[in-house]
């Protein structure tokens, strides 16, 4: 009886025969489900392994080396100092220590800055990861970069389509809608609803701020929805955006917050003196966030799960960069809502 081939295997598995070969010569690591739809194809068709079954543990990982490049908005926003570090952690078994991930940091309007470092990390990386407004700058340094080959991935916010590899991170929708569910039940009483976002052309927020009105629309719940206010993602700019609603709005009574910037909104709330009187629904986490549901200055935080979302990120590079036949790849990571209760 002939021993089945690795086309064969490939059929049986439902993959690729380039993953068959990955697996089977330890060439390269590929997702652990996939490593094991291959094994267990292998054994059903009765493949004979030249040296015995192949090694498939941990070790499996250093047969290939992923370049790796991270663009993300500055650390002192709060939110991705966090990130950063968490995905250090998790792409840690995929390099060398000689080849760790790139990261650079832009604020959100330096559109220019971010467009030319797109280029000029494509020269060195496989896979880009990249946190950045929906501008046409961005988006034509993107399809340069991965008409050479360099998968790209925009992470938090996505992108309008312009050949990039895929999108992680939350279902904006979902997360507008719940904050909207939230306003509804905390704020019984129809009043003035102010939002704060990090900039227009940020699709994550502006999905979030159209998710949040359409609710509230269909339940015709009677408040009045302010046109949205600019954080600039920064504290500073979040201050400065809670200042104009609380000083133009004496009646204010909530403010959804989907950006970064937080900690300023808070500080804004607590030197105009109305931590008691508004419900403030963010999303996190940032800086103290837990102590802010503690001590009343937020009631609900919308967050994202560093860990799982950061490992999700890893996961997706390894497979665009090992299987260049995985077509656009789509994450949508869950969220968690966090109150005084329990952070």
């Amino acid at each position: 009886m002939r021993n089945p081939t690795i086309k064969d295997i490939a059929q049986q598995a439902g993959v690729g025969v380039a993953t068959v070969d990955r697996v089977l010569n330890r060439r390269a690591p590929v997702r652990q489900e996939t490593e094991a739809k291959v094994m267990a194809a292998a054994t059903r068709l009765g493949y004979r392994f030249p040296q015995g079954l192949p090694d498939t543990s941990h070790a499996f990982r250093t047969g290939t080396s992923i370049k790796m490049g991270f663009i993300l908005l500055p650390e002192d926003y709060s939110f991705y100092y966090p990130f950063s570090q968490q995905l250090r952690q998790q792409a840690a078994p995929w390099h060398q220590d000689d080849d760790r991930p790139e990261f650079h940091f832009h604020a959100i309007d330096a559109i220019e800055a971010t467009a030319a470092r797109i280029r000029e990390l494509a020269t060195r990386v496989n896979v880009i990861g990249l946190v950045a407004l929906d501008n046409p700058l961005i988006r034509h340094a993107v399809e340069e970069v991965t008409r050479r080959g360099v998968k790209v991935f925009a992470l938090l916010s996505d992108l309008s389509p312009c050949g990039h590899t895929g999108y992680i991170g939350l279902d904006n929708r979902k997360a507008g809608r719940t904050a909207a569910w939230a306003v509804e039940r905390l704020q019984r009483k129809n009043g003035k609803i102010g939002i704060i976002i990090g900039d227009h052309q940020f699709l994550c927020q502006e999905t979030c701020e159209i998710s949040f009105r359409s609710y509230l629309r269909e339940r015709m719940a009677g408040h009045q929805i302010l046109e949205p206010v600019k954080s600039h993602e920064s504290i500073a700019g979040g201050y400065q955006a809670a200042m104009q609603l609380l000083q133009q709005h004496p009646d204010l009574s909530v403010i959804y917050a989907p950006c970064g910037g937080v900690e300023g909104v808070i500080r804004a709330t607590a030197e105009h003196g109305r931590r008691e009187t508004l419900t403030l629904i963010s999303h996190g986490p940032f800086a103290d966030s837990d102590l802010a549901l503690i001590n009343g200055t937020v009631d609900l935080i919308i967050g994202h799960r560093l860990a799982e979302l950061s490992s999700t990120v890893i996961d997706a590079f390894r497979q665009a960069v090992l299987d260049n036949n995985s077509g656009f790849i789509n994450h949508t990571c869950p969220f968690e809502l966090l109150t005084a209760e329990n952070c």
